[in-house]
């Protein structure tokens, strides 16, 4: 009888020497756990703050991207009819564009022309203009195919437009003034 009273025994110590690290270990955890929310609710928004702030500007950040897309796009319109060569309003909307923009939004998007060689032939004529705006000093600016459609009027219309306004805007008067008795 005394062997399996002492197996017993010897088995139970086992059990409480091998127990009492286990029954550690998850307290140590627990407690580390509730320090740990503790301090995450603590400071609660700040740790999400940025986060939320990137994901609200990212719309807004593509809109600015693509606005200067649109206004650095020099169009069919700027080129003459054999749509190679550059003429003066695409002249002088590359003079700005190098010269008056500002300079992290200098990059130069020519429209692709109808065929490859017209698209080389727009890119030549770009930078040929380009490098005689361009100091030694400054860097030479991006200047990438794309294509995407101007979502402007050719001077011309544009033109015909604000003359036809001016043509019918009546003559400016005063309001008539009335005499208050007293």
């Amino acid at each position: 009888m005394k062997a399996p009273l002492l197996s017993a025994l010897v088995v139970g110590l086992a059990g409480i020497t091998f127990a009492v690290p286990v029954r550690a270990q998850c307290l140590e955890h627990f407690v580390n756990s509730c320090l740990r929310d503790c301090k995450r609710n603590n400071c609660w928004p700040e740790p999400f703050i940025r986060i939320d702030r990137a994901a609200v500007r990212a719309p807004f950040d593509i809109m600015v991207h693509r606005g200067w897309q649109e206004q650095n796009l020099v169009s069919g319109h700027y080129f003459k009819e054999d749509g190679t060569e550059l003429n003066e309003a695409g002249q002088l909307k590359i003079r700005w564009i190098v010269t008056d923009a500002p300079r992290q939004h200098r990059t130069i998007y020519v429209q692709t022309g109808a065929t490859p060689e017209q698209t080389t032939d727009r890119m030549a004529a770009v930078e040929k203009l380009v490098g005689r705006f361009v100091t030694t000093s400054e860097p030479m600016p991006e200047i990438v195919p794309i294509a995407m459609n101007a979502a402007t009027w050719s001077a011309e219309q544009a033109d015909a437009v604000g003359r036809k306004f001016q043509a019918t805007m009546p003559d400016p008067r005063l309001p008539e003034v009335k005499d208050e008795v007293q």
